[in-house]
């Protein structure tokens, strides 16, 4: 499981991970550089996610394709 975390700081990070211990959850930094606590990349804009929720709407899906090449144009991945 991915997890975003927005409006966070070290602080809570580590409250986090310590919760997660103490219920014996196996969590872990992705990308622990002590001052990142974003992923890399952009969220989708609006009109990209209003087109993806359209899409999935009218078809009762989301192509596989339409949502990994939103994915990838985001992060940057090509």
């Amino acid at each position: 499981m991915l997890l975003q975390l927005e409006n966070t700081n070290p602080n809570n990070v580590n409250k986090l991970l310590e919760f997660a211990k103490q219920n014996n959850l196996n969590l872990s930094l992705i990308d622990d550089t002590g001052t990142n606590y974003v992923l890399p990349g952009k969220p989708l804009t609006p009109a990209e996610l209003a087109q993806l929720i359209k899409n999935g709407r009218n078809s009762g899906m989301v192509a596989m394709e339409d949502a990994h090449r939103l994915i990838r144009n985001a992060y940057d991945a090509g």
